[in-house]
């Protein structure tokens, strides 16, 4: 946890049903996709999900999924709606396909292409915790918070329709961050931005991995996978395939 103004910033309670602070059991796994035999064509079925390796990704990683098309981002959109046959999507420990609304409280998302309500920016962002459930109090404070994280004070009474894609970019991040979830799925945060907001967001995320989450993103860009994920898996064909090197430390 990082002290100061920050720490306070990024600070987050435990939202796992029954976790005690300071306990001993493990915290589960930040995300975890793998192959299931349901509605697959008898033995054959059976056995390609019993080989297939899952996806396993640790609390506290900055994960990026790579490709050079929209595979990536398809596949993070398609995640929480637990609608892909033979597959199990698990977040923290929560089953997608059971419990839908744990999952939803405990994820942020930037979805594909950003969509964000054409209002000024502190109005986003509001909007963006009351729709989570905050009050009007929580909402306002985390917004007077995440405006000066995200270098957006200069900004927060302008149009979202009027921003650079850069500071698009760190509204949505600030929406996906309003409730302090602990998985933040993210599509194309980095692509396309200015350098200042590059730095401001990598910024962000590496603070929020190290004190609160975890953060999984979609790029088109290897460089960028490399340079700022520890892990780096690519997806083809909404499939994941694990030959991407980690980016070195």
């Amino acid at each position: 946890m990082h002290s100061g103004s920050d720490g306070r910033r990024f600070a987050v309670h435990d939202h796992r049903p029954g976790a005690t602070p300071g306990g001993s059991p493990p915290e589960p796994l930040a995300l975890e996709v793998r192959r299931t035999a349901d509605e697959a064509s008898g033995a054959l079925g059976a056995r390609a999900a019993s080989g297939a390796r899952p996806l396993r990704i640790e609390p506290h990683a900055c994960v990026a999924a790579f490709s050079d098309d929209d595979a990536a981002d398809l596949f993070l959109a398609r995640l929480l709606r637990g609608d892909r046959p033979g597959r199990s999507v698990s977040v923290y420990g929560v089953d997608v396909r059971a419990d839908r609304a744990a999952v939803q409280r405990l994820v942020g998302v930037v979805s594909v292409g950003m969509p964000l309500p054409e209002v000024p920016v502190r109005d986003a962002l509001m909007t963006a915790g009351r729709h989570k459930g905050l009050s009007a109090e929580t909402a306002s404070q985390r917004t007077a918070d995440l405006t000066d994280v995200l270098g957006l004070r200069a900004v927060e009474h302008a149009a979202v329709s009027g921003l650079s894609p850069g500071q698009r970019s760190r509204v949505a991040l600030g929406c996906a961050l309003l409730h302090v979830p602990k998985l933040l799925l993210l599509c194309q945060p980095l692509d396309d931005v200015d350098s200042a907001s590059e730095k401001i967001i990598c910024r962000v995320l590496g603070r929020y991995t190290a004190s609160t989450g975890t953060a999984v993103f979609s790029t088109r860009s290897r460089s960028t996978a490399h340079r700022v994920a520890g892990r780096v898996f690519s997806v083809h064909d909404d499939e994941v395939c694990f030959t991407c090197p980690s980016a070195p430390h």
